[in-house]
């Protein structure tokens, strides 16, 4: 990914047919319903047209280096009703697009990439059996909820 803000490549370096990049040195303003870039102050109110504002400098793109990323731990809990399991971590500016969220029916694993350049890992053999086809993700700025179904109406131990 470019981490150059406002900047038009796509995923990556094999996305890209140049090393230059029009990007936003500046922050995002949003105030009192218009949209702008601080660094050129090109003010809009519909916020697709503040999306597609080309950069106001001239660069070479900043590419993100997934290699480099920092383990970290994160807060983590779980609560169940009668027929799921709710795993929920907590994890501020989470990147939906980089996390690998995979579960059978006995073990759970996550690695989930957010903030700078964090990665929180988690694998878990689970105390009982779930569905996977009958359970989901759910993305969030501050969390990553993953509702798992239970096999069977029961309570699972810790």
């Amino acid at each position: 990914y470019n981490l150059r803000k406002g900047g038009r490549a796509g995923k990556g370096k094999a996305d890209c047919e140049t090393d230059q990049c029009q990007y936003h040195p500046g922050y995002p303003v949003f105030h009192e319903g218009m949209k702008y870039w601080s660094c050129c102050n090109k003010k809009t109110t519909d916020f697709n047209d503040f999306l597609k504002q080309p950069g106001c400098t001239d660069g070479t793109h900043l590419w993100e280096d997934l290699s480099q990323k920092r383990e970290v731990e994160c807060r983590y809990d779980w609560h169940q009703t009668g027929d799921t399991v709710n795993f929920t971590v907590y994890a501020k500016k989470v990147k939906p697009d980089h996390c690998k969220i995979t579960c059978n029916a006995v073990k759970l694993e996550l690695v989930i990439h957010f903030g700078d350049d964090q990665v929180f890992t988690f694998n878990k053999v689970l105390a009982g059996i779930i569905e996977p086809e009958n359970s989901k993700v759910t993305y969030s700025a501050t969390k990553v909820e993953v509702s798992m179904r239970k096999a069977e109406f029961c309570s699972l131990a810790k």
